[in-house]
C-alpha cells in the first residue's frame, strides 16, 4: 500500500494554475464569516407587560449600566441593561424563574415572569 500510495503522489504534478486556484477556494470558504460572524448591529428588547409594550430597549451600542423598575398590576421586577445585555435582577414573584433565567442577548432570546404577566423579548430587524 506505500508504494501505491508513493507513487501516486510522484506522478501527481502541479500545474500552472492549480496554486491560484487552491488560493481562490481558500478565501471563497471565509466569505460565510463577512455575513454570519457579527451579531446585528441593531438587537433591542421588547418589554410587554399583559401583553402591550411598555420599553423598547436598544442593547446594540449600549455602554454601562441602567436599572429599570417595572411596575405591574401583580408585582415589581427591576430589570438591568448592561452593556449589550438584558436581565432581570430582582422580582417578587414566589418562583424568580424570570431571574434565575440570566441575561439576554442574542435575538430570540426571552425572559419571563409568568406571575407578573412580564416578558422580555430581544429582536433584530
Amino acid at each position: 500500500m506505500k508504494t501505491t500510495m508513493n507513487t501516486t503522489m510522484k506522478t501527481m504534478k502541479w500545474k500552472r494554475n492549480d496554486g491560484f486556484l487552491i488560493a481562490i477556494l481558500l478565501l471563497l470558504s471565509f466569505t460565510p464569516l463577512l455575513f454570519l460572524g457579527k451579531a446585528p448591529a441593531s438587537t433591542y428588547a421588547v418589554v410587554t407587560v399583559a401583553g402591550k409594550e411598555v420599553r423598547r430597549i436598544p442593547l446594540a451600542g449600549h455602554h454601562g449600566v441602567e436599572e429599570i423598575p417595572i411596575e405591574t398590576p401583580d408585582g415589581t421586577n427591576t430589570i438591568r441593561v448592561e452593556d449589550e445585555t438584558i436581565s432581570v435582577t430582582e422580582a417578587d414573584c414566589p418562583n424568580k424563574i424570570c431571574v434565575k433565567t440570566g441575561k439576554a442577548r442574542n435575538a430570540g432570546d426571552v425572559i419571563a415572569c409568568v406571575p407578573h404577566k412580564l416578558l422580555i423579548e430581544v429582536k433584530a430587524p
